[in-house]
């Protein structure tokens, strides 16, 4: 029966009817189905036009043939187990009263959200629950904290706390930058405001500079992995920074949650700690008199009630991590909508003007065409004159990691029977690794770093070790786009070129 009737799968269909046997108000199905809002109209329209579903003017109720249709699929009324008190988040606020009083009162008068720039604001109770969660896992007292795009205020809510060394909040829209600033100028709040696009680079100042990052992202795909990777780039090097975010399942299938939590877990040296569900509940940001989708009775009026709901996760560093390299790159709609968006089915009006009126051109470039990564360089020692290469190399080995500002992970070194060695070091930054042939007096030396730390430096501690008579080295540069050869930098390297007959060319 589900086939003949409906576009949704069965799995789709079977969320669809069970949040509607819960929360009736066809608003409140939508917001806990877990299914992208386009597919949730889709759906309802269906079961309607089906005759499985009827509309009373405030709450769905499944037909005969939609009850059918729910034992056909399993599908039984779950019994709402929710907290009254928290809304199910787990998380008192007790303790912030007084917080919460003076953050209520700074956000009166806040700019409308745009849904150019998807926005929308939370209810003052999920911002300050998100707050208090950020507090007890210890990620705002004494630290950095950065927020990228702030339509909730929530910098407001950090600072009015006392607990932060500083906040810095990155966003693209004027009105809230100014009306942010104002707040805090007003309340003496020491806030540091950076006023544009997430597409471009990020003020040099603020790489690698922070405890933890704050962040919504548009849930494009590649809109998402712009605003965390923007995140990352602001977090210290090392273990125990924070990223936390917030995501819905109401313009994010599951299929895309699956690609970016893939994607930043393959990047990255980080592991989810937290993952709530309908953790942040959003105020109505339409109009009462608007009509969202005026020839679908269940939403031709907004909700009484807010619904738009999302998850808010929590992400850790591990100690290997390294804040990715900066990047710029072409942004439009494309950042904002896709098959999944409200606005597939609710067009807002301000989506045309504000994204003409914005610094953003039309025609985006999902991710950078070039971008170095590292650098690698490979160099070949000639003529060796060190007769014990492997008394002292594992030091050495360790000082030209440190004078490189790189981070070791491993050292393995050995030694080939009768002569000759290999030797790995397993960088946070990449590696390190040597060949030795002492027949021929030559070591083959492989260095990539990516991040701040210097190849070169390595280069010439390990030269001055193995006091090569000749030698010969190119530095390439690595990432995304075309591979680039750098020029030669030193005159031994100039004159021992690897083009050159009269030296050996290694193996």
């Amino acid at each position: 029966m589900a086939g003949e009737i409906l576009t949704l799968g069965r799995s789709e269909l079977a969320r669809l009817l069970r949040a509607i046997l819960r929360e009736g108000n066809p608003w409140q199905a939508a917001g806990t189905a877990g299914l992208p809002f386009p597919r949730v109209v889709e759906g309802i329209k269906q079961l309607l036009d089906a005759g499985a579903l009827t509309f009373d003017g405030n709450r769905l109720h499944l037909t005969e043939r939609g009850q059918i249709l729910a034992r056909e699929l399993g599908v039984v009324a779950a019994p709402d187990i929710r907290c009254l008190a928290c809304q199910g988040t787990g998380i008192d606020l007790g303790f912030f009263q007084e917080v919460t009083r003076r953050y209520e009162e700074l956000a009166r008068g806040r700019p409308e959200p745009l849904a150019a720039y998807d926005q929308g604001y939370q209810t003052i109770d999920s911002v300050m629950r998100r707050v208090a969660l950020m507090i007890a896992q210890g990620d705002v007292e004494g630290k950095d904290v950065v927020v990228l795009g702030d339509d909730d205020l929530a910098s407001l809510a950090l600072a009015l706390t006392g607990l932060p060394r500083s906040v810095v909040v990155i966003e693209i829209d004027r009105r809230l930058c100014a009306f942010i600033e104002q707040a805090a100028r007003r309340a003496g709040l020491n806030i540091m405001v950076y006023c544009r696009s997430l597409t471009d680079r990020l003020p040099p100042e603020l790489l690698g500079q922070f405890d933890t990052f704050l962040t919504d992202p548009t849930e494009t795909e590649h809109g998402l992995l712009l605003f965390l990777e923007k995140g990352f780039m602001c977090l210290k090097k090392g273990e125990g920074r924070a990223g936390y975010f917030g995501i819905t399942r109401i313009e994010s299938n599951i299929a895309k949650w699956h690609i970016w939590q893939r994607e930043l877990l393959n990047r990255h040296a980080i592991t989810f700690t937290h993952i709530l569900p309908d953790f942040s509940l959003y105020a109505n940001w339409e109009e009462p008199d608007e009509q969202p989708i005026p020839d679908l009775p269940p939403f031709a009026r907004p909700s009484p009630a807010p619904w738009y709901r999302s998850t808010f996760f929590r992400v850790e560093t591990l100690p290997e991590f390294q804040p990715p390299e900066d990047y710029v790159i072409e942004g439009g709609r494309e950042l904002y909508e896709d098959e999944d968006a409200i606005d597939k089915v609710w067009r807002s009006p301000d989506v045309d003007t504000a994204i003409t009126a914005s610094v953003m051109t039309p025609a985006p470039t999902p991710f950078p065409t070039q971008l170095t990564l590292g650098r690698h360089v490979i160099a070949e020692f000639w003529k060796c004159r060190n007769q014990e290469p492997l008394r002292n190399l594992k030091q050495v080995l360790e000082l030209a990691v440190r004078r490189a500002g790189a981070t070791l992970l491993n050292i393995k070194i050995h030694r080939f029977v009768p002569d000759g060695f290999s030797a790995l070091v397993l960088l946070a930054e990449s590696h390190i690794s040597l060949h030795a042939w002492p027949e021929y007096a030559y070591v083959a030396v492989d260095v990539f770093t990516c991040g701040e730390a210097d190849p070169e430096v390595i280069i010439e501690v390990l030269k001055d070790y193995l006091q090569p008579a000749e030698s010969a080295q190119i530095t390439l540069e690595r990432g995304l786009g075309p591979l680039m050869v750098l020029p030669a930098l030193s005159p031994e390297t100039e004159a021992a070129s690897l083009g050159s007959p009269s030296l050996p060319l290694g193996i």
